[in-house]
């Protein structure tokens, strides 16, 4: 399956890898409240995406179809979470995830030579049976405690 999308794409940009990180040792508390609230919400088959909206961080979701939405508090402002997602970190589609289990990803990247750090938590959510239904993208630069 090919999970790229040409609407998120920049020849400029450089993958230069990602490394996981466990989200309990650094996420400064206020987001891991908030993601708690997120793993608590009433229908856990439904994106929840609503419930992530912090100032600083910036959210999309993302079905297994490749489908993108929830937008949050714009597109423009999640392209470059969404073209590392798309074009390096699950490239080959989030059927890969098997849980719901929370991951916290430090990816570095250039873009036009500016060398940049994007943290993302990538939040899967399950269908009924159990299946990945897609991702709650949740992007930072400010995730560490203070």
């Amino acid at each position: 399956m090919d999970f790229a999308d040409a609407r998120h794409n920049v020849a400029e940009l450089a993958f230069q890898g990602a490394e996981e990180l466990e989200p309990g040792d650094i996420v400064r508390p206020d987001l891991m409240e908030t993601l708690a609230k997120w793993q608590n919400r009433a229908d856990p088959h439904s994106s929840g995406a609503d419930l992530l909206c912090m100032d600083d961080c910036p959210h999309f979701s993302i079905t297994y179809q490749g489908e993108a939405g929830e937008y949050w508090p714009s597109e423009s402002l999640n392209d470059v979470s969404e073209i590392l997602i798309r074009s390096f970190l699950y490239r080959d589609g989030i059927c890969a995830l098997t849980d719901e289990h929370i991951r916290l990803y430090r990816l570095k990247y250039s873009l036009m030579a500016l060398a940049g750090d994007e943290y993302v938590l990538v939040c899967p959510y399950l269908t009924a049976a159990e299946n990945i239904s897609g991702i709650v993208v949740v992007s930072t630069t400010k995730v560490m405690h203070h």
